[in-house]
């Protein structure tokens, strides 16, 4: 696409639309009401039978990774104002009980950190609301599993424990991640 089709689809957008282009070479890159979600045009699209279209939802392209977000939010210097690390080390967990258990090989070795931060790049909402099918299974199991002696019992608010906590776990974790993408 040339400039003056740039400048001639940019005159006739509706208000509140800007064009850019986005770090890639082909699709032009048509901003909507959130920064998040943008609408790509294709420029190399053919018709096929299978194939998401001449326009499709996209979502913008960050140029910050999550450390770079983490080291704008101060997060370690908040780390180092709460004490959090000393009270780590009071209640008995040193750096050198981790090197000697062998959790950073170990992290490394499961690739964790990659994990971390894909988890920090996700969407939150998408992350939050991965927390609905364990809220289900924490209601199924404290009603359905029946409570007729003390195992049932505690298996069945044992189960929705934990489920409850899963649920939870992945809501906190889509707010932290929601402040961290904050801009």
């Amino acid at each position: 696409m040339q400039a003056s089709s740039i400048v001639s689809l940019s005159a006739s957008a509706p208000r509140g639309v800007s064009l850019r282009r986005s770090g890639r070479k082909s699709p032009l890159t048509v901003a909507m009401a959130g920064t998040k979600k943008v609408n790509s045009y294709d420029e190399e699209w053919e018709k096929g039978f299978f194939g998401t279209g001449l326009f499709l939802e996209d979502r913008e392209e960050s140029g910050k990774s999550a450390f770079k977000r983490i080291e704008e939010k101060k997060l370690l210097s908040s780390v180092e104002k709460a004490g959090i690390l000393s009270k780590l080390e009071k209640s008995g967990l040193t750096l050198s009980k981790i090197e000697s258990a062998g959790l950073l090989s170990t992290a490394e070795r499961l690739g964790l950190l990659a994990v971390a931060e894909d988890i920090l790049t996700s969407n939150p909402a998408t992350l939050a609301s991965n927390s609905l099918p364990f809220i289900v299974l924490a209601v199924l199991s404290a009603s359905l599993i029946p409570h007729d002696n003390g195992l049932e019992t505690t298996l069945s608010y044992g189960l929705a424990l934990i489920f409850g906590g899963v649920a939870t776990g992945f809501v906190a974790a889509g707010f932290v991640v929601s402040a961290l993408q904050e801009d």
